[in-house]
């Protein structure tokens, strides 16, 4: 067994919500893959859900992934919710702004929360602010209720830089590049799933 070594305070509050109740994680040899002094992941491994660095890596992108879902689910029911709600293109227009420029302001934040607080609760924090919105769409009836919600659940697409920041904590620079950027594609694949999936969800519900 090797000397017990120091972590980074961001490592730290990157691996305190996903290591087991019965082991805590001190030495390089207490984890099940290579790490490096800082106890991060020196490689990658897509297939492998092991505790604390892969569950973190699968966690990251499955919530980045349900933000890109739920920001883009109206666009393909457009045909739909401009017939239903009477809306003009201008009003479409200005709720498709709202969904996405929103984040601008969310991002900054974002980072600043994750510099406090880290990017497991940050995520998780953005997540439950922005499901409110997703439960208030289908009581929308106007075109104002339509962009409030757009712009609230637009808001989660700061997930991104919570799950940036959670792979540079947890993986060192020889994995973090890769880990990075499949955590990131995963997780914008929510935007193309959508497009095919709220319309088998809509005629499912007829």
């Amino acid at each position: 067994m090797s000397e017990a070594v120091v972590v980074d305070d961001m490592t730290k509050m990157a691996m305190s919500g996903v290591k087991t109740q019965d082991v805590d994680y001190k030495t390089e040899d207490d984890f099940p893959i290579p790490v490096d002094s800082e106890h991060k992941a020196m490689t990658l491994n897509i297939f492998s859900f092991s505790k604390p660095h892969h569950l973190a890596f699968h966690l990251s992108w499955m919530g980045f992934f349900v933000s890109f879902v739920s920001t883009f689910a109206a666009a393909p029911m457009i045909p739909i919710i401009r017939e239903d709600l009477n809306l003009t293109k201008p009003q479409l227009a200005n709720a498709g702004l709202a969904a996405v420029t929103g984040t601008i302001i969310a991002r900054v934040l974002m980072g600043t929360v994750c510099d406090l607080i880290g990017p497991r609760l940050g995520l998780g924090i953005v997540l439950l602010m922005t499901a409110p919105f997703c439960f208030a769409m289908p009581l929308v009836t106007g075109a104002t209720g339509f962009l409030i919600c757009r712009l609230g659940i637009g808001l989660g697409l700061a997930t991104f830089v919570a799950c940036q920041f959670w792979m540079s904590c947890m993986f060192n620079s020889k994995s973090v590049g890769i880990a990075n950027a499949t955590a990131a594609g995963w997780g914008n694949l929510g935007g193309g799933v959508t497009q095919f999936m709220m319309p088998l969800v809509y005629a499912f519900m007829l």
